[in-house]
């Protein structure tokens, strides 16, 4: 169960953005109240930022440089272990925001290992992008796979010299956030990879801020087509990721 609050209650802390490789406490009047499904007790407060702070993730992409392919290598291997030997942490945050079984939260895990692994074995890398001198991508999650979400919204991208603004699902932010850390951890370069909390108008408006050069999406296919409904009227590609 979610919702919103105004007045932050004590006994769950605010989770922060992730921008520029660091996290962002901010102070907002709206908060996003995640829940836990069999108690009710409250387990995290998403801070609900407005378009200017998330336009600074936006920023922060499209000044970003890239990685080495050699560097890329290690970076993505060194992150494959990392999830692996994570795998009882990041279950459990899937687990408990997507409101399943610990079973699946492992799925998860599993699935976005297995992704990175097949990046890893036949990396795709255009060109080393140089500070500053490039657009950048705006990513959506849906509900349901948070770590596969991120994962396959996210590191493709980077693997092809690119960087992302991630909007998590607001149920379930803490498997992009946890991912966003581990990938710096991994080596990767500030402002790659940033996540914002934002309600579905801000997300739209960010659509159109100048440097966002497409958009992907990863969710349920009904949340899905109402993104690529609203896609028809925008001026950047929207792009539909699979499960």
């Amino acid at each position: 169960m979610t919702g919103c609050c105004t007045l932050p209650p004590r006994e769950a802390p605010a989770i922060p953005l992730w921008i520029n490789g660091r996290p962002v406490l901010t102070m907002v009047p709206v908060f996003h109240e995640v829940r836990e499904s069999a108690t009710q007790r409250l387990i995290r407060r998403v801070p609900l930022v407005d378009q200017a702070v998330a336009i600074t993730a936006i920023d922060s992409a499209n000044q970003a440089a890239g990685l080495l392919p050699a560097a890329m290598q290690t970076f993505l291997n060194d992150l494959a272990n990392a999830l692996t030997e994570l795998e009882a942490h990041f279950a459990g945050l899937s687990a408990v925001e997507s409101h399943t079984h610990l079973d699946t939260g492992k799925a998860d895990v599993t699935n976005a290992v297995a992704y990175v692994k097949t990046l890893l074995a036949k990396p795709v890398i255009a060109e080393v992008r140089p500070a500053g001198q490039g657009d950048s991508i705006l990513a959506f999650a849906g509900a349901g796979m948070p770590l596969s979400a991120a994962v396959k919204l996210v590191l493709p991208v980077i693997v092809r010299g690119g960087a992302v603004t991630l909007v998590p699902s607001l149920d379930a932010p803490s498997c992009a956030l946890a991912l966003a850390e581990l990938c710096g951890q991994c080596g990767l370069p500030d402002g790659l990879f940033n996540v914002v909390f934002v309600d579905e108008a801000v997300a739209l408006s960010l659509v159109h801020q100048p440097g966002v050069q497409q958009v992907r999406l990863f969710g349920p296919s009904a949340w899905a087509q109402r993104w690529q409904t609203a896609a028809l009227d925008w001026s950047v590609t929207c792009e539909l990721v699979l499960a």
